[in-house]
């Protein structure tokens, strides 16, 4: 395997926006020896890495693999338009962020789909790695290309490009997978052989092998052994920038509209001492600054009642905070301490999703639970306890909606706002949002059409009049994705030429707005002699065959048949979790074991322990525990300054990614820092001067506040062992409380700036060691430089900036110079900007062209009094 990480950092990262995304280097992070592994894996998310790094799934797969030495499991995420463009440039294949070995020398590249529209970047990412994008094209030596996740539910629109679909759980079934491509390897067998081998597991669906079987989901009994501390960090902030902690998998409302609420079943949820414990691990392993109690409605979970505070004592000391963000309304109303709980350490806002604005539209989607006073109860509750804002959310085009519904949704939030405002002491905040309903496989509505596109536009046109009347924030779901994704969640293997042809025509991350390209879509669908509309705005009969009915979620069609019907007759059905079981199927709790027996599991021990009112913490440390040390964290009593270094491929940290990296690893290290007061509390801890992007920091300034003394050596011992060897601390000393803050003192920077020399004239050569050229250009009374403020061009003379310019000799492969440059002179310019003008000035070639090549490193910080 040949690593092109090199190349990607000295040649990709320079030019591309949020280089972050490419780094890696997480904390957490696993890189093997790949001559040590008998099966390599690639897990690709084809999105950007901002999104697929806040799927929590891929995370776990990540840990559950590589917790076996024969496994080596590395990322892949999807480009940004900048970086695959200089990716195709270059002729650098796509490459996992660990290593950067191309996806083409794994043995199995395993895609997570959570949407619809992410399949032409599937496409994109395949074909940047040089392989095959269909199945039946690849041959010996080419990786075997699977899919999860919910989208898997109905694998046909894709079938064609992927050789193994795995339904359902994949704990268990992703172990056994690559246990079976160890034994053809060792066999040496071709690759039909291997997808035999696959199509005889449970869960898994290999469609070239198909002859019309059923495939059932695999379904994970238990769901523990995760080391929620082992998960990783990112440095730059991604969608769900949290620690996301799974307390329970599966729902049972019975939602018609939701397919995640159907295909997770059986409900599965975790005591209160387990997730405490869960807690614990990620605050010591993670450094997060939020806690998240992930579930499809946390409202379910036995617990909580019992939880909540027991949690946020364990909390707040850490100025850690919690958030539930699939906690209902109801739930809201009836444990109104809960919104003060997690309240203490931050108040920024809650979502409440009524789905549909009337009641009798909200009993045909089954949520009858919310009624217009409780929902304006947990509004009134929200803004008494010191809540900025409340997000509704809404769908439209629901199944029998009307205009009287839509009236509703706009009375609701008009008196919720009114009630909001009236009972806020700090001003509150309305906003609404509407996504358009997408029929779903598996779910009671996936008999029903989508509404028209232009039906669907008439209503949100109608809500944002409405809305803007009413002083509320209003934002929207294009129509035009919403269409898309009906299209693919309901057709067939026939989508796939549609979906090539797409890709072919220049589709791509079209889950991002301003890169949905709606035209080359008609246009692909033209082509290939496919009617969306007809798939999408169809309504389907009950007893007409359906794309994915050969895929068994455990929950029968009979009864999915039933609740359509419910529907409409404006019937409710009561949650089984506290009602008597709805007989949805043989996969939920009071037919465990005949479903388990069927599937061929083995059923040992307790598939989830009863849970307890009461919240022990086996091993917590004794300081948590200690009421009286958690006062320590209100009140700085010690400040110390430290030198730190930001080297190698982690200076294309931006400042902020900086100061989130060295606050996660202060909280790593159990370190007691200092925290500020208000609604946002954050640590106090600041850096003399912010380095621009790119450049390194050979021995940066910072001073951070501690709440418990703590010697400076060991800050830095402890500190250290928390961050990248690429991040480190230097040496500490401390300084009084009352110092003043660092950057008003710094009044020089020096920078080591170099230049590869590549094959360069002699006379070019002679012409950059010459000090008479830096002198020569210092000696002009005015240096303007052309720089970018604000989305417009401006002239800054940087010459009052410079102190002083010297051309270095050789070193190695590069000329260097040291430039020293001074503070205090208003609009600063970056380095490698001002170097980049010297060579324009000096040499052939343009701006850009020069400061991409140069390489600029901050040597020192000058402070006041310093010589």
């Amino acid at each position: 395997m040949h690593s092109f990480r090199q190349v990607i950092v000295d040649e990709i990262l320079p030019a591309v926006s949020k280089p972050s995304r490419y780094i890696g280097m997480e904390w957490n992070a696993i890189k093997k020896d790949p001559a040590n592994a008998k099966v390599k894996v690639a897990l690709a998310f084809p999105d950007t890495y901002e999104i697929g790094m806040s799927h929590l799934g891929l995370k776990i797969l990540y840990q559950i693999l590589n917790r076996r030495p024969e496994f080596m499991a590395e990322r892949a995420y999807a480009p940004w338009v900048d970086a695959e463009r200089l990716l195709r440039q270059q002729r650098v294949p796509l490459c996992t962020i660990e290593s950067g070995y191309s996806l083409a020398d794994f043995d199995l590249i395993g895609f997570t789909l959570q949407y619809e529209l992410s399949y032409t970047t599937l496409l994109n990412m395949l074909d940047l790695a040089g392989i095959p994008l269909q199945s039946e094209q690849r041959r010996e030596g080419d990786p075997f290309v699977i899919a999860g996740g919910p989208v898997a539910f109905n694998p046909e629109p894709i079938a064609d490009f992927i050789d193994l679909f795995l339904l359902g759980d994949a704990e268990e079934a992703i172990i056994e997978i690559c246990e079976a491509v160890m034994q053809w390897k060792a066999t040496g067998g071709p690759r039909e052989e291997l997808l035999e081998a696959w199509a005889k597991i449970e869960g898994c669906y290999v469609p070239a092998l198909h002859q019309g079987e059923t495939i059932r989901k695999r379904t994970a009994i238990h769901l523990d052994g995760i080391d929620y501390g082992a998960f990783l960090v990112p440095f730059m902030e991604i969608v769900h920038d949290r620690v996301s902690i799974e307390v329970m998998r599966g729902c049972t409302q019975g939602c018609r509209f939701c397919q995640a609420g159907y295909i997770y079943r059986p409900l599965r949820e975790r005591s209160a001492e387990e997730i405490m414990q869960m807690t614990l691990q990620a605050r010591r392993g993670t450094g997060y600054e939020e806690v998240s109690l992930g579930s499809l409605s946390i409202a379910d979970l036995t617990d909580l009642p019992h939880l909540i505070h027991p949690l946020m004592e364990d909390l707040l000391p850490e100025k850690i905070s919690l958030s539930l963000p699939s906690l209902r309304v109801e739930a809201l109303n009836r444990f109104p301490q809960v919104a003060e709980e997690i309240g203490r350490v931050r108040k920024t806002g809650f979502t409440i999703a009524p789905e549909a604005g009337s009641q009798r539209l909200r009993k045909v989607i089954n949520k009858e639970g919310f009624d217009e006073e409780q929902i304006f109860m947990a509004v009134r509750n929200a803004a008494k306890s010191g809540w900025e804002s409340v997000k509704f959310y809404f769908m439209i085009g629901l199944p029998t909606e009307t205009q009287t519904d839509l009236d509703e949704m706009i009375r609701i939030t008009r008196e919720s706002a009114r009630i909001a405002r009236a009972e806020s002491a700090r001003g509150f905040g309305l906003t609404v949002s509407t996504s358009s309903f997408v029929p779903k496989p598996h779910t009671p509505f996936q008999w029903y059409a989508q509404e028209p596109m232009d039906i669907l536009k008439e209503k949100q046109d109608f809500l944002k009049r409405k809305l803007r009347e009413a002083k509320v924030s209003y934002k929207w779901h294009h129509v035009q994705s919403s269409f898309l994704e009906a299209v693919f969640s309901l057709g067939d293997r026939s989508l796939g030429r549609a979906i090539l042809r797409g890709y072919e025509l220049g589709c791509r991350l079209d889950g991002w707005t301003e890169h949905l390209r709606f035209d080359l879509w008609m246009q692909a669908f033209d082509e290939t002699g496919i009617d969306p509309k007809a798939i999408a705005n169809r309504p389907r009969n009950l007893d007409e065959p359906l794309p994915w009915d050969h895929i068994d979620i455990g929950v029968n069609k009979s009864f999915l048949q039933r609740e359509y019907k419910k529907a409409l007759e404006v019937r409710g059905t009561a949650d089984c979790h506290t009602a008597p079981c709805t007989a949805c199927g043989e996969i939920c709790q009071p037919n465990w074991p005949t479903w388990a027996e069927k599937v061929g599991m083995k059923v040992s021990g307790p598939e989830f322990r009863v849970s307890s009112s009461t919240c022990v913490v086996p091993g917590a440390e004794p300081e948590i525990q200690n009421s009286k040390l958690k006062t320590l964290y209100e009140a700085p009593v010690q400040r110390i300054r430290f030198i730190f270094q930001k080297i190698g491929v982690l200076r294309y940290l931006s400042h902020l990614e900086l100061m989130k990296a060295l606050g996660r690893a202060v909280r790593r290290a159990r370190i007691a820092v200092a925290y500020s007061q208000g609604y946002n509390p954050q640590p106090k801890l600041a850096c003399a001067m912010a380095l621009p992007v790119g450049v390194e920091g050979w021995q940066e300034l910072a001073d951070i506040e501690l709440s418990a003394a703590i010697a400076p050596e060991e800050l830095v011992a402890r500190v250290n062992r928390s961050l990248a060897p690429e991040l480190h601390l230097l040496r500490a000393w401390e300084v009084p409380l009352a110092s003043p803050s660092l950057t008003p003192l710094v009044r020089e920077l020096n920078y080591r700036v170099s230049l590869p020399l590549d094959s360069s004239s002699q006379e070019i050569r002679v012409k950059l060691s010459s000090q008479a050229l830096c002198n020569e250009w210092l000696d002009r009374p005015s240096i303007p430089v052309r720089v970018r403020r604000k989305d417009r061009l401006v002239d800054v003379d940087v010459r009052p900036q410079i102190l002083a310019l010297v051309a270095l000799r050789e070193e190695g492969s590069a000329f260097c110079w040291d430039l020293r440059l001074s503070t205090g002179h208003g609009s600063s310019v970056r380095p490698h900007v001002i170097m980049a003008h010297l060579l324009k000035d000096t040499l052939d070639g343009q701006c850009d062209e020069w400061e991409a090549k140069l390489r600029v490193a901050r040597v020192a910080l000058i402070l006041d009094g310093e010589q």
